[in-house]
Formats: C-alpha cells, structure tokens, sequence
C-alpha cells in the first residue's frame, strides 16, 4: 500500500502514451507453427468490466492472413469501436498459454516500453476519465466510430518519474492499490448475482402457480380478490396544514424501495389528483419504461397519516388474512412485470398498466381451512425479504468499493 507520504514524494510527469507504449505494435510470429495452438478472443469474449472472460483455441493456420489482430501476455487490448469502447471493454492479457494471441480486428493494443507498468497502463485505460477522452475522438459514421491510433499515441497521461526516468515501483504500487479494489468489487458483484439468482429461483418455486411445496395447499385467486386496487384513503382526519409525505416517482428505485421523499403541507396537495395511499400499501408504477424497470415500492414508516405521489403509481392494499410483504415480493417478481407489460395499452413511450390487469391477475396464494394462510405467506415474504437484505447490504459494499476506486482513479493518475 502507498502511504501518504509515499504518494506526496512522486515526482508526476506529462508524457504522450505513446512514449511509453507501443501502439498496435507488431508481433513477433516467426516461431509460430501453422499446426501451433493459439488463443483466440472475441469482442464478446472481453468484459464491460476489463477482463476477458472467455476465449477459444484454434490452429494457427486457420487464423493467419485473415486480418486478426494479434497480441501477447501482458498486453492490453482496448476496443476501438463504438459501443464497445464507451461500455468499457478491453483487458490486460495474461496466463495464456499459447506464445501468441489473436483476437477481433476492432482491438488496440498497447505494449509497455521500458520502466513502465502494464499493470499501470490497464488502469488508466479503464477509467472513466480515459474512456471519456477517447469518446471526444472518434472518427467515422454513425454506429461504425472508431477511436483512432493517433488519439492513443497522442493522448497526454501523467507517470511518476525518479531520476529522469518513468518510476517502475511506483506505478507498481499504484497499479497494485487499484487491482486490490478491482478485486473487491469483482468479488461483490458475483456475490451479488449469485443472491439474485437465488431468489429468482426462490421465486419461481415459491409464487409459482404450480406450487406445492412444504405440504402447503395453494389456490388460484385474483389478484383483486386479496387487495383492494386502487383504494379509497380516508382523508377526513388530514388537516389542510398537517404535513404529508410525497413520493415522486424518482424517488421510488428499480430494485423496489423508496429511496427519498419529501414533506409538503396537505394543502398544497389536495385537489390535484395526486395518487394517495398510506403504510403497508404497495405503490407500482404503471407507465413505461419505469414499471419495466422495476419501480414498486412497499410503503412503510411514513409519519404522516397519508402519503401522496406521482400519477403514475397503481396502488395494492392486503385485505384480511393476506400479507402485503407477500403481495409486494409478487410484484417484485420479473415473472409479474414480464406479464403485466404484455397487457400494457395506450400509445407508444405513454403505455400504461391498466387497472384490470391488477385486478383479474391470477395468483398463486397459501390456503389453511379455507381461507388464505396468513402464517405461510409472511414465513415466504421473510425468506425472500432475508435475501434482499444481504442483495441491499452487499450493494452498499459495492458502492463503497466503486468510490473508493474511483477517488484513487482521480489521485493517483490524475493529470495535475
């Protein structure tokens, strides 16, 4: 790790890329055999994230004299072409066991000269700053821009230097920081994919309409039959100076909480057809792309005696013997939101879900003697509620990691 004082005594120094990479340098393959295995890399292959994930092996004569770009261990590759460059694909080459490499005709490479780090190379041409800068300089038509060599060759970065000459330890040590958080936020992301999936098989199992698990007896209902859709709120204790919480529907996330809202006295409200509910209701949004992109929320811990928000939103309240925190993980599901877009009318980017849908929508529901289980559906609504609670806290990670990352970005490749 670099101390402060460390990154205080780094002399920084301008100097074009070009000075210390080789640029689409040309590859030694005079000792490659035409029956010679070699890696091959797809545009695909290579991550939005900076690592190649996949590749092939192919012989080497199936590959020469077709245009391919051609690289080694401990290059980098960087594609050229749009989107591809603007998502962030490119990636530093290493454990490949083949002595060259071949991949998509849309990468750059750059080889590091002497005294200077690949390692430190990679990270700058990750950042977003980089990425940015690269994007201002794209040539070409609509859909086929390129970045252009020159733009690489030219581009001015910032290299600690000691005695005249690039510091090799201390981009090292750099490189070394920033790899430590890349790793951190790789790992985060997996771990939360891996709970994502989990819940979506959850998902499918337990609200699946073909569910018998446990020995619970479950029963097709509508939807309507267990909520009330769009209910009236009882507004007759709401004083027109008593404050009310708003929610906009900005301020409802894609992964189903209300990330912020406002107070606004009732009587600048009223009157003005916004959407009103209260605790323990889910709100859904119904127009498109939000309620594609998983807007919904289940309102909780709201002081006042009534919410208002956005138009926009259908509202669901439990009715007896029925658990919202059941009804609001259903509506969470991407099985819900995948059918609820397909009844969706009206004109094109104004389509809304209709109120009948949500009303005739058949579910799936526990039953006990009759009547709706209460006991099993909160005991379902807890198991799916545990795992977006670790997806939440391990999303919290994340950020941290990214800012982290990112004001290491700024500090120690900055350009002042």
């Amino acid at each position: 790790m670099m101390t402060e004082q460390e990154h205080n005594n780094v002399q920084w120094r301008k100097v074009k890329l070009g000075d210390c990479c080789s640029i689409n340098p040309k590859t030694d393959i005079s000792k490659v055999q035409n029956d010679d295995i070699v890696s091959f890399v797809k545009m695909e292959d290579v991550s939005n994230d900076g690592f190649i994930t996949s590749f092939s092996e192919r012989p080497y004569k199936s590959l020469q004299k077709k245009g391919f770009t051609i690289f080694q261990n401990d290059d980098v590759i960087f594609a050229k072409i749009t989107p591809c460059m603007e998502n962030g694909k490119g990636a530093l080459v290493r454990n490949m066991k083949s002595k060259i490499c071949l991949g998509s005709t849309e990468f750059h490479v750059l080889r590091a000269c002497a005294n200077v780090s690949i390692d430190f190379i990679y990270q700058l041409t990750i950042s977003k700053r980089f990425r940015q800068r690269a994007e201002m300089q794209m040539t070409g038509s609509a859909g086929q821009q390129r970045v252009p060599t020159a733009f690489l060759e030219d581009c001015l970065i910032s290299i600690p230097f000691k005695n005249n000459k690039p510091d090799l330890s201390a981009q090292r040590r750099i490189a070394a920081i920033l790899a430590s958080a890349d790793k951190v936020i790789v790992a985060t992301q997996k771990i939360i994919a891996k709970y994502k999936q989990i819940k979506q098989g959850m998902m499918e199992d337990l609200l699946n309409e073909q569910c018998s698990m446990n020995n619970v007896q479950w029963r097709k209902v509508r939807l309507g039959e267990v909520c009330a859709v769009n209910p009236k709120t009882d507004t007759t204790k709401v004083l027109d100076d008593d404050f009310v919480t708003f929610v906009r529907m900005e301020d409802v996330s894609n992964d189903g909480l209300i990330a912020s809202f406002s107070e606004r006295p009732y009587k600048s409200l009223q009157k003005k057809g916004f959407t009103i509910f209260q605790n323990d209701d889910v709100i859904f949004a119904k127009i498109t792309p939000c309620m594609e992109n998983g807007k919904g929320a289940l309102v909780r811990n709201m002081k006042s005696k009534i919410c208002m928000g956005s138009t926009e939103f259908h509202v669901l309240r439990a009715c007896d013997n029925v658990s919202i925190d059941f009804i609001y993980q259903l509506t969470i599901s991407k099985q819900f939101r995948q059918r609820a877009e397909m009844q969706m009318t009206g004109s094109a980017g104004q389509q809304r879900v209709p109120t009948a849908f949500l009303e005739d929508y058949l579910i799936s529901i526990p039953f006990k003697n009759d009547k709706p289980d209460l006991t099993e559906q909160r005991r379902i609504a807890a198991i799916l509620s545990g795992i977006d609670a670790k997806i939440a806290a391990e999303e919290k990670v994340l950020e941290k990691y990214e800012k982290v990352k990112k004001g290491l970005m700024e500090r120690l490749l900055n350009e002042q």
